[in-house]
């Protein structure tokens, strides 16, 4: 896995286990709560390997401000 060992594997390895059908948005504010500036930003550099449903949520990461 080309993200492994970095934040941005280890959250789409937890999104892809929960599915789609269970992240919803309290999830989403748990996740943004949890990640600082410098692992959103790194999200969007490994936005390329994430499957197009969590890519999205990975921009709705990136847009929040802390």
């Amino acid at each position: 896995m080309a993200t492994a060992g970095r934040t941005s594997g280890l959250v789409i390895q937890a999104l892809r286990y929960l599915g789609q059908r269970r992240v919803d948005d309290s999830l989403v504010e748990v996740l943004s709560r949890r990640l600082n500036k410098d692992d959103r930003q790194a999200l969007m550099k490994d936005i390329r390997y994430a499957p197009a449903w969590i890519s999205a949520i990975f921009r709705r990461l990136a847009e929040r401000e802390d």
